[in-house]
């Protein structure tokens, strides 16, 4: 025998595991694309893109799946891997690798279904809170048949291939033997350092570049950039610009900068007449699109599948106390999340501040205290302020971040086991969470101190199960239709609640969503896809109508204090939209490595490798067009992110803020 001969023998486990990755993953991709469609583009060089650069992937991400079994072969002598253990010990290791190969593929299928990406941040995350996700997955899907068809399809596999795995014949001598393991490593660590994710996006079809992709390289690429400098991976401008930039861009009528030190953006507001010390409950929904509620579009008529149609005999509306709510409050017709994921919607309302790339500010660890939010501001103003959510708070970080930035933490541990209504693994239902913030508002008030409330629900969430008898689609059939229901149900029985109670004419009541539903698009930036609702509702203190102009989330901040009418010191980035000049509406917006800037129908997208560029945004469809590049626009857009990031870096964005002065930098 030659020595290719021999060394695909004594290799034969490693390379037939590797090709079992390569044929998985194909098929894999497969499968996603047909999940895609229509959304996916078909053409013949799109399609070319996504399995030629997925074979690329699958072949690095599938040698590092394989290095530990050729590792494993290399250390075992040739002999054992003769005799009828090693034999046996070869058949098992290609069986656990099948296994792990087409449970991963059913994993990839289930977080395509709920993210329409690859694994990303996300599924990073997941490694830490095994206990919200696993128990998640056990609620919303059928566990036995998910585990059989994983088992059926691994034996299925392994009986096609299990004849190949043969005992080695051949001899391979020390020198080759030594070689061949520097080789293998070394490719190893050539693709570790030179291999990134940037091949992939080869399209201006989003799904098509994540379709490009492998799920597990996807996956270690964001285990290492969990959290991402700004410096070294996108567009900089020099510090000194990028500042004297922001000075202009958040300069604002009845704003004052406190200081002529370049770096500190602190602005003394000092409006006109007495203060108004309002309660203000923040209401963050769970995944609230825009386009759920009858105002924007008949959303019901065409997500209500024909099997719960017959059964209920027609398609109840899904949010008619919101709805209803929108003739009665200030209602905001072009807001738009800052993200896709709750942690973005929590950072943008707490802190105002851009989204920077990498992990939102609220997970990353070790927790920073001291920042500057609406909790810290009001609290300075003697609020009771408090954090107020139905799950457990050690989730995504949050009892730790608000906890040290502003806010005393309430969760479900407050809540006696005897008063839960009903409870998923992500927390107790949202009427179990409004008892919850009423006792504690009750508290706040008989304290004689002001009180602010941020609210965060969960039960619009998978496995959007709710107790029974409260809407009319049944919780039996874990339809978001019905969890959408019961988030409004609920809301609803709440603010009728608020009514009666001694403090509801001194409070102003903000709901907005935290993101939408779902993320997934053509484009990287869909826009339509960010669209969120939100109303301020307080009679006899803020009179109803629509505010028409666009707005971002972290707006909403300044926005609160300007209806409060106290003077403070402001970091936010946010603007107060009611007094804000026409013409200066912006976006500033996230996706899982990209960030956004919208102004003016134009948008600015930075990227990894230091991209820039620039489209057309189309708001409802979310389809973009390229446009040429505005060098002033993408200035600005540097400007808000770099600064942003360089700031929380350097621990600039804190609570404590210097006492004004007299400035010359502020002008615009």
């Amino acid at each position: 025998m030659d020595k290719t001969g021999s060394l695909l023998e004594r290799y034969r486990i490693w390379w037939l595991v590797l090709l079992v990755f390569v044929a998985v993953s194909a098929i894999s991709r497969t499968a996603l694309l047909v999940s895609g469609w229509p959304e996916v583009s078909l053409r013949p060089l799109q399609l070319l893109g996504v399995y030629g650069i997925g074979l690329f992937y699958d072949l690095i991400a599938g040698w590092y799946f394989a290095l530990p079994v050729f590792l494993l072969v290399w250390l075992l002598p040739v002999r054992f891997q003769r005799s009828k253990f090693g034999l046996v010990l070869m058949k098992s290791v290609l069986l656990l690798s099948i296994l792990l190969l087409v449970l991963n593929a059913f994993a990839e299928w289930f977080f395509w279904q709920e993210f329409n990406v690859r694994y990303n941040f996300i599924a990073v995350d997941y490694l830490i809170y095994t206990n919200e996700v696993l128990g998640n997955i056990w609620q919303s899907y059928n566990i036995p048949l998910v585990i059989a068809g994983v088992l059926l399809l691994t034996f299925l596999v392994w009986f096609f291939v299990r004849k190949r795995v043969v005992a080695p014949s051949g001899k391979v001598g020390p020198v080759t033997h030594i070689s061949v393991l520097l080789m293998v490593v070394t490719i190893g660590l050539g693709d570790f350092v030179w291999v990134d994710e940037g091949l992939r996006n080869f399209s201006d079809n989003k799904l098509n570049n994540e379709l490009a992709g492998n799920g597990m390289f996807q996956f270690g690429s964001a285990f290492r950039k969990n959290e991402m400098s700004y410096e070294d991976f996108y567009p900089t401008e020099d510090t000194s610009k990028v500042f004297t930039t922001l000075h202009q861009l958040l300069q604002t009528p009845g704003a004052r900068f406190v200081s002529n030190e370049p770096q500190e953006l602190g602005r003394s507001i000092e409006p006109a007449g007495a203060g108004r010390k309002y309660n203000v409950v923040l209401i963050s929904i769970e995944s609230l699109s825009a386009e759920y509620l009858d105002y924007f579009k008949e959303y019901h008529n065409r997500i209500y599948p024909d099997y719960l149609i017959d059964e209920l005999g027609y398609a109840p509306k899904l949010t008619p106390n919101l709805d209803s709510l929108i003739n009665e409050s200030l209602f905001f017709t072009q807001l738009y999340a800052s993200g896709t994921r709750t942690v973005r919607g929590l950072e943008a309302l707490s802190t105002a501040l851009p989204p920077t790339p990498g992990q939102s500010i609220v997970k990353r660890l070790p927790t920073r205290s001291g920042l500057f939010t609406l909790g810290s501001v009001l609290k300075q103003n003697g609020y009771d302020t408090k954090y107020v959510y139905g799950g457990n708070s050690f989730f995504d970080n949050m009892g730790d971040y608000f906890g040290k930035n502003g806010y005393a933490v309430i969760d479900e541990d407050a809540i006696p086991e005897d008063s839960i209504h009903h409870k998923t693994v992500w927390g107790v239902c949202d009427e179990d969470l409004y008892a919850l913030a009423e006792k504690e508002m009750a508290i706040s008030y008989a304290s004689g101190k002001p009180f602010f409330q941020h609210i965060m629900t969960v039960s619009h969430h998978r496995p959007y199960t709710y107790p029974e008898g409260k809407v009319t689609v049944p919780p039996k059939f874990q339809r978001r239709e019905g969890a959408l229901q019961y988030t409004d149900y609920a809301i609803g029985k709440f603010l009728q609640a608020m009514r009666g109670k001694p403090w509801f004419n001194s409070t102003i009541f903000v709901i907005v969503a935290d993101h939408c539903a779902d993320s997934g698009g053509r484009t990287d930036m869909p826009l339509n896809k960010y669209h969120i609702p939100c109303w301020i509702y307080a009679p006899g203190i803020v009179k109803p109508g629509k505010f028409e102009r666009l707005t971002s989330q972290i707006d909403l901040d300044p926005t609160i204090m300007g209806l409060l009418n106290l003077p403070y010191t402001s970091r936010f980035f946010g603007y107060d939209v009611f007094k804000l000049e026409p013409g200066r509406e912006r976006l500033l917006l996230v996706n899982y490595q990209d960030v956004a800037y919208v102004k003016n129908d134009k948008m600015v997208v930075l990227s990894p490798r230091k991209q820039v560029r620039m489209f057309r945004p189309d708001y409802r469809t979310g389809a973009v067009v390229p446009i040429p590049k505005d060098p002033k626009m993408i200035e600005e857009a540097i400007a808000y992110f770099e600064g942003a990031s360089y700031l929380f870096s350097h621990n600039l964005f804190t609570a404590s803020v210097p006492r004004p002065q007299s400035v010359t930098i502020a002008s615009k």
